[in-house]
């Protein structure tokens, strides 16, 4: 009886944990997202951990933008969530790169053989790179569980004069 409250404990702890993440990426659009599961949620977690030492301030700061942007690219269904991701997280030097792409900006939809009714998984973030004193670089690497597909995303961050960290 115990251990199964302990279970039932864990369960409920990760539920809310997927829920509020997924309240988060839900936040990027009001359109059909996929559910990542805990697996996918600890992924994006130990991806953004993995920020070299002199960037980790940085990262911190800005993962109030960088963990909903990445599970609305794992978790995207619809062009309605490229659309609300580009209006919520992407900077104005950055949008003019989005426009009339909504539909093929998530690298799941760049994934043929996808079923994109689930989410893909962040394998890992590398090539970290400084790029200015606001600024800084890396590259997502996705994989579809179900397929096997990779995808190599290039992600720039940039702080707004506000302090706000929106994608370059």
């Amino acid at each position: 009886m115990i251990r199964s409250r302990s279970l039932l404990s864990k369960s409920i702890a990760a539920a809310v944990a997927l829920a509020g993440l997924s309240a988060q990426a839900h936040a990027a659009g009001g359109a059909a997202l996929a559910q990542p599961d805990q697996a996918q949620v600890q992924g994006v977690e130990k991806a953004l951990a993995s920020a070299p030492t002199a960037l980790k301030s940085d990262v911190a700061a800005a993962t109030a933008t960088l963990r909903p942007y990445m599970i609305t690219l794992m978790c995207v269904q619809d062009d309605r969530a490229t659309q609300g991701l580009v209006q919520k997280f992407v900077g104005s030097r950055g949008t003019a790169m989005f426009n009339g792409w909504a539909g093929a900006m998530s690298p799941g939809k760049r994934m043929r053989h996808h079923d994109m009714s689930g989410c893909i998984s962040v394998t890992r973030i590398q090539n970290w790179k400084r790029v200015a004193a606001n600024e800084f670089s890396f590259d997502i690497l996705f994989s579809a569980d179900d397929s096997g597909e990779s995808y190599l995303w290039n992600t720039v961050v940039h702080k707004e004069p506000d302090g706000t960290w929106l994608i370059a």
